[in-house]
């Protein structure tokens, strides 16, 4: 019986480090994933977008009073969970002008505090 008890707490210990591994992979670096609204949609399909200075790009937590259309939503992921506005408001811009997008709207904070928002460009 005690080698049965020792063998148990050997797999144990020897599977901590995975685990404590893959519960501090879910605290990681701050980034942003986008989702785009439809693949299919010409944006998307052309892959040579314009990039843009991140400053250009409008952040907002209401809505516009210009014509536009929404392509994806864009939320904050990973890092600390009491992340600022401006830390989100930045990892944003910075995304998406890679994209050459003019805009986020609707940025809001959701429950796990990070920050998502509606991708839109200019007509």
């Amino acid at each position: 019986m005690n080698s049965l008890v020792w063998r148990f707490w050997v797999v144990i210990y020897s599977l901590l480090p995975l685990l404590s591994l893959l519960l501090s992979g879910c605290a990681g670096v701050p980034t942003t994933r986008v989702s785009p609204y439809s693949w299919d949609d010409s944006y998307w399909k052309a892959q040579n977008y314009e990039s843009k200075d991140p400053e250009s790009v409008i952040i907002t937590e209401g809505d516009l009073q210009r014509n536009y259309r929404e392509v994806a939503t864009i939320c904050t992921e990973g890092g600390p969970k009491d992340k600022d506005q401006e830390e989100a408001f930045s990892l944003m811009r910075s995304r998406l002008s890679e994209f050459g997008a003019d805009a986020v709207i609707k940025v809001r904070k959701t429950e796990n505090k990070n920050y998502e928002g509606i991708v839109v460009l200019f007509d």
